[in-house]
């Protein structure tokens, strides 16, 4: 009797030990992001105040949720953010690192250093994910037990927006500060280029459809001279790529003047939308059936970035890049349903 009383315990000592260690920083709630989004703030560059803001269902607003949690602030231009296995990835493009926090408290996990310029991050393994950058013209392949960088990829100038069907990622070639009009496959069983497709020039964004198609969205190029004058200009397209040949299957070309970003796909993956304009933009829709650019906007408003989720678009207004800025919430007829002021240069979306 006195061993079993001694076991018993010996295992509630050792229950209560573990229920310490798990809330090792009980000033850090958890549990506060589990029904929302988040927008990544880039922030004035140069100055370090890029941050991150919440959004529940509610639609309640927390605004510079990572320095509030932790003892630092996130960095120069926070530039995306991504959730995998249960840890916001934040890319922190100008000071060239990517900051891990744990999704449900955002109380701080690793930094990846490493990197030049990252832009975005993509999973395509259980245990690794691929970081853009414009400092190598290529990919960053990403252990992610441990947070560290273990090889490269060269890819086309400027890899930007990422994505990955059947083992293989796709990655925009935007140019940087350059100019180039291809999409890097790679085989991620191997980390390996398997080829460039030419599109259009300055590819930014890309999307998969309903039927396994990759559809791809570039800009488009313009040239200015010494007093920033404009002395050429290419169109920007709308490339739809065979996912298991790598052809191109089709194209939309826009006028010469506009220059469409941020291609969007809503949960059906059968309409497309987008900004297209020139300086202003407004968001158009695109069904992949019907094959014809609409002359009309679904909203009339010009948009830093856009996303979907859950049957609504979301956007981002910048106001004048010093003030804080502003995300919009619309239905699929363009109706807004909410908005929220959130950091300085809202720039992109992350949803749980």
């Amino acid at each position: 009797m006195i061993k079993n009383n001694f076991l018993i315990i010996l295992l509630s000592v050792l229950v209560l030990a573990s229920c310490q260690n798990d809330s090792i920083r009980p000033n850090v709630p958890i549990g506060l992001y589990e029904n929302g989004y988040f927008v990544t703030n880039e922030g004035n560059f140069g100055t370090g105040n890029g941050s991150l803001s919440f959004i529940d269902d509610r639609g309640s607003v927390s605004n510079n949720i990572f320095a509030q949690t932790n003892s630092f602030s996130l960095g120069d231009v926070v530039q995306s953010m991504e959730i995998i296995n249960e840890k916001a990835y934040i890319v922190v493009n100008n000071s060239s690192k990517i900051e891990v926090a744990n999704i449900d408290s955002m109380a701080h996990v690793a930094t990846i250093n490493g990197l030049i310029s990252p832009r975005y991050i993509l999973q395509v393994s259980n245990e690794r994910a691929y970081i853009s950058d414009w400092g190598i013209g290529g990919i960053h392949v990403l252990d992610l037990n441990t947070n560290s960088i273990i090889s490269n990829i060269s890819t086309g100038q400027g890899p930007e927006k990422m994505l990955i069907k059947d083992n293989k990622a796709y990655i925009c070639n935007v140019g940087g500060f350059g100019l180039d009009n291809t999409v890097s496959v790679i085989d991620t069983e191997n980390d390996v280029l398997i080829t460039n497709i030419n599109v259009g020039d300055k590819p930014n964004s890309i999307v998969e459809d309903a039927n396994g198609n990759i559809w791809v969205l570039a800009g488009g190029n313009t040239e200015y001279d010494a007093n920033w004058n404009v002395v050429a200009e290419t169109p920007g397209e709308l490339t739809t790529i065979n996912s298991e040949t790598y052809n191109v299957d089709g194209s939309v070309v826009f006028e010469v003047g506009d220059h469409p970003k941020d291609l969007i796909i809503d949960d059906n993956g059968t309409t497309l939308y987008f900004s297209n304009g020139s300086w202003s933009k407004s968001v158009y829709s695109f069904n992949i059936y019907n094959n014809m650019l609409s002359a009309n906007p679904i909203i009339n408003k010009s948009f830093y970035s856009l996303s979907y989720n859950d049957n609504h678009i979301y956007g981002t207004d910048v106001k004048d890049y010093v003030q804080n800025g502003w995300t919009y919430k619309f239905n699929t007829n363009g109706q807004v349903i909410d908005s929220n002021e959130v950091g300085i240069i809202p720039g992109g979306y992350c949803f749980r």
